[in-house]
Order: C-alpha cells, then sequence, then structure tokens
C-alpha cells in the first residue's frame, strides 16, 4: 500500500529581475498554476505565496523499513516576490513594497536568467550586472535603514559607545557597496544586532544563486551560468531550467523522473533547491518512525535532543525525561522496527541532535495533550 504524503514548512522568497523565471520557479517549486506566468515587466505585482516539499529519500527509506502508511516530510514556504529594478530602494517599479516581501523571508533565492531566446525576445544575459542590480538594491535599502538608526542613537548613546561604533562601521561597510552579510565585528555576537529583526536587513540574508538555464544546458551549464559559478562558487550556485521543472512539477513521481532522465538528470533540481535552502538555514532533519508515520522535523543546527522534542509538540519539551536515538543508515541495518528500537541509545537533554537521526521521546505530558 503506498503511503499518502503530508507536509511541514519552512521559509525562503525568490528575487531577481523582471522576467527571467523566477514565477515559473514558484510553479515548479510548489507543484501549482498560482503564479501567472508573462514575458512583459511586472507580471507579478502582489508577492505568490505557496509550499515546497523538501524531499527526502532517507524518508522514503524508514517508512518503507517500517511499513508506515503515512509520509510527512519537512517543507519550505516559498515567496515569488515580483521583479526588481535599479531605484527599488527609492521606491521605483513599486520597489517598497517588493523590498518588504524580502524583509519577510530568511532566505534569498536570487533567480538570474542564463539563457538567451532570440525567439521569445530574450536577448543575450548580462548575469554579473543582473546580480549587482539587485544586490545593490538591497544594500542601497539597508543603509538608509542604517543610517537612520545611527541618527536616532547618537541622541541617546554616548560616542564611543559599542553599538554606536559597531552601527557606524557597518554604515560605511554599506556605503562601500558590500553586502551586511559579509560584514565582520568583533562585537557582533555580543550586540546582537547584525541579525535582529527589528531593522530587518536585506544584504544580510543567505543567498541561494538560482541559475535559470536553457534545456541544452540543464546537465553542463553555459558559458552564462559558469561565469556565476566562476564568481559566487559552485556551492552557492544551483542550475536549474525553470520551465521544463514547471512543465513537469504536476506530473507523478515516476512519471516525472522518466521524463527527465532524457535531460541527463536522476531527479528534479527543485528539490536540490529545498535542500540546499534548508541547509543554509542552519537547520537539520531528524526523523520518528513507526509503523502508521514516517515523519521528518527540522531544528536548528546543535539543537538538544530536548528542543527537538519540542518541534515534535511543545508538551514533549515541558515533560521531557529523555529520548533515544540512533542515526536513521543504522537504523535500517536492523531485521525490524523493534529491533531498531530496542537498539537505540538513551541520552539525556542535554545531548545535541544530529541530521539524520531517528528520535523517541520520553516525557510525562497526557496522551490528550
Amino acid at each position: 500500500m503506498k503511503a499518502t504524503v503530508h507536509l511541514r514548512r519552512l521559509g525562503c522568497g525568490i528575487v531577481g529581475l523582471p522576467n527571467i523565471g523566477k514565477s515559473t520557479l514558484f510553479n515548479a517549486m510548489t507543484s501549482s498554476n498560482l503564479a501567472k506566468v508573462g514575458n512583459y515587466p511586472f507580471c507579478t505585482i502582489h508577492a505568490n505565496r505557496g509550499k515546497a516539499i523538501t524531499y527526502d529519500a532517507r524518508l522514503r527509506t524508514l517508512a518503507a523499513f517500517s511499513g508506515a502508511q503515512k509520509i510527512v516530510d519537512v517543507e519550505v514556504d516559498v515567496t515569488d516576490v515580483a521583479g526588481l529594478i535599479e531605484g527599488a530602494s527609492k521606491g521605483e517599479g513599486m520597489g517598497n513594497a517588493f523590498l518588504a516581501d524580502i524583509r519577510g523571508v530568511s532566505l534569498i533565492l536570487h533567480t538570474v536568467r542564463c539563457f538567451a531566446d532570440d525567439r521569445n525576445g530574450f536577448d543575450a544575459p548580462d548575469p554579473s550586472k543582473a546580480i549587482h542590480t539587485i544586490d545593490n538594491e538591497l544594500i542601497l535599502s539597508d543603509c538608509a535603514v542604517v543610517e537612520k538608526y545611527v541618527g536616532k542613537v547618537k541622541k541617546t548613546m554616548k560616542p564611543g559607545s559599542k553599538e554606536l561604533v559597531f552601527a557606524e562601521r557597518l554604515l560605511d561597510f554599506l556605503f562601500e557597496g558590500k553586502s551586511a552579510r559579509d560584514f565582520s565585528c568583533k562585537d557582533v555576537q555580543e550586540t546582537g544586532w547584525l541579525h535582529g529583526k527589528e531593522l530587518g536587513l536585506l544584504s544580510v540574508k543567505p543567498v541561494l544563486y538560482i541559475l535559470n538555464v536553457d534545456e541544452r544546458s540543464m546537465k553542463e551549464g553555459n558559458a552564462y551560468s559558469k561565469e556565476v559559478e566562476a564568481a559566487k562558487g559552485t556551492d552557492r550556485c544551483l542550475r536549474v531550467c525553470c520551465s521544463v521543472e514547471s512543465d513537469v512539477s504536476q506530473m507523478d513521481r515516476e512519471e516525472r523522473l522518466s521524463f527527465l532522465k532524457e535531460y541527463g538528470r536522476d531527479h528534479p533540481a527543485v528539490e536540490d533547491v529545498s535542500f540546499r535552502a534548508h541547509s543554509l538555514l542552519d537547520l537539520v532533519s531528524f526523523f520518528t518512525v513507526g509503523p502508521q508515520m514516517a515523519h521528518a522535523w527540522s531544528v536548528p543546527r546543535n539543537a538538544t535532543v530536548r528542543t527537538a522534542a519540542g518541534a515534535i509538540h511543545t508538551d514533549f519539551e515541558t515533560h521531557f525525561r529523555k529520548a533515544k536515538v540512533m542515526a536513521w543508515s543504522e537504523f535500517v541495518t536492523h531485521k525490524s522496527l523493534k529491533d531498531a528500537e530496542a537498539a537505540m541509545n538513551v541520552v539525556q537533554e542535554d545531548h545535541v541532535i544530529a541530521d539524520g537521526d531517528v528520535m523517541i521521546v520520553a516525557h510525562g505530558a497526557q496522551r490528550n495533550a
């Protein structure tokens, strides 16, 4: 009997210039047609929001091992932000509204067109210029925010105070055209200011570059995608043919895999996007497994088992007693689910959960909690 699939979520925003495939990527990631797609300026005005599954093969292996009837994947919240243009930080092209949409996400999926198609009006792209345009608008927006903050705190803080000095150094750094994520200062951890939500800095957010290539470049890339990979590093880039991924996104998995095999891919590229997003958000997955359900959960890296128990249910954290854990790869080597559970290691509340751990929680919460 095939397990039904239910979902959980996390969050990122698709950002880039107009008409470079953002809404097509959104539809591919969410397996939907929620976002309107069109080759004209500001086809998207109001942000589209949806959910993308983070497909985890480890969870499927655990489900097969336990005979689980239901699979519950971690999910990523996805926001399709309308295209930014030069001057967005000053309100051009409804820039203020679009920047506000970016402010609400935790990770930026910076989408860059890396193909030319004269027949459909797509001339040769300039990916480096496109990236600079978006980066610059985010930095300029942050400059305005930090400048306003510096002016405010100068009225209440003494010259040379740690937070004021930190803010002034950051402002100088931003004025040099550099992103806040690249700023370093020995007082960063002490102030807790750089990543604070109060100011909502945009250029401090982690970025994954989505290189929208044509069908011919899905496997090996092309000169445009290689230009970005060389500048940003392959670990921060993913090649995706957004049109193909969108076309196959609503097929069942077997049909989808068969179609993509013709392009030299053994799985959808949007699955890589979700997984890399999960890692860039510094999250890990752990699993709870049984004959009824195989469930994936997400917690911040270095979280304790007690915190992980709280991800399942807040009462489990409050009434935590102990936990049993085992790496998923070891778990499935046992003869049965019963044998695997019996071999798990008992740990106390300060034990750090590892990515891929299977966990059983012992707690004192009421059954109907």
